[in-house]
């Protein structure tokens, strides 16, 4: 019996995983680099843990991250709905870059900010669009030269997303006030609702009575949609 290529299956291991300020998969942005004030780790584990497979790494600003989106169902369609359709049109799922596709597999850009081999090996990211737990495949350096083409066509996503304003009620200022990473986490919201994580179906017409929840490190960031944009007004312990 002849084995035809396409029906051959792969086993693949995970070289380690992300440690992001995503617990959850509400509110992460739908591309890498939209909130540059994420933090992530990415933790390499077993025979992985090497520093001398890292020997290098630093000499790169941004790494390209194969991973697998852990949280999705495994089966796929062939159609999809993509958010910036507003949920409604249909594409091929080669078209999109949908969670739920065939193998679950995902590729990210993220900057490289630094790299801890004192105990194992932690890459320190920013701007990762990965929640916390998520298995990395692979590892590899960006190279501007070959693989930025700002002239290419970009479909139904020619431009980034359009950012909405964001506010805060006096309560939660008070409380981003009072913790010694406030600035940066203040920073973190605002990206990370300026995108407007909601679901497609509940942005055609703001309700001032809906309260929203988005987790985000430690917290639970609580806020309403306004005509204009986003109010935050509380944010609790998760």
């Amino acid at each position: 019996m002849v084995t035809s290529p396409a029906s051959q299956t792969f086993a693949l291991e995970a070289i380690g995983r992300i440690e992001s300020d995503y617990p959850d998969k509400f509110g992460i942005p739908r591309q890498p680099g939209l909130a540059p004030a994420a933090r992530a780790e990415l933790v390499l584990e077993g025979a992985y843990a090497d520093p001398l497979a890292v020997r290098g790494l630093d000499a790169f600003s941004h790494l390209w991250l194969t991973f697998v989106f852990h949280h999705s169902p495994a089966r796929w369609t062939p159609l999809v709905r993509p958010p910036r359709l507003g949920g409604n049109a249909k594409v091929g799922v080669f078209a999109s870059r949908s969670t739920h596709r065939p193998n679950r597999l995902g590729l990210s850009l993220v900057e490289l900010v630094g790299i801890d081999t004192r105990d194992g090996v932690r890459l320190h990211l920013a701007g990762c669009d990965l929640v916390n737990g998520t298995p990395v495949l692979d590892i590899k350096p960006y190279l501007p030269w070959a693989e930025a083409h700002p002239e290419a066509r970009a479909g139904f996503a020619p431009e980034a997303p359009p950012q909405v304003p964001v506010g805060f009620e006096a309560a939660a200022r008070a409380t981003l006030a009072r913790r010694a990473d406030g600035d940066e986490l203040s920073a973190l919201i605002c990206q990370v609702l300026a995108q407007d994580p909601r679901p497609a179906y509940h942005r055609e017409k703001a309700d001032a009575e809906r309260l929203y929840g988005v987790r985000l490190r430690d917290i639970d960031v609580r806020f309403r949609a306004e005509d204009d944009g986003f109010r935050v007004v509380e944010i609790v312990p998760a």
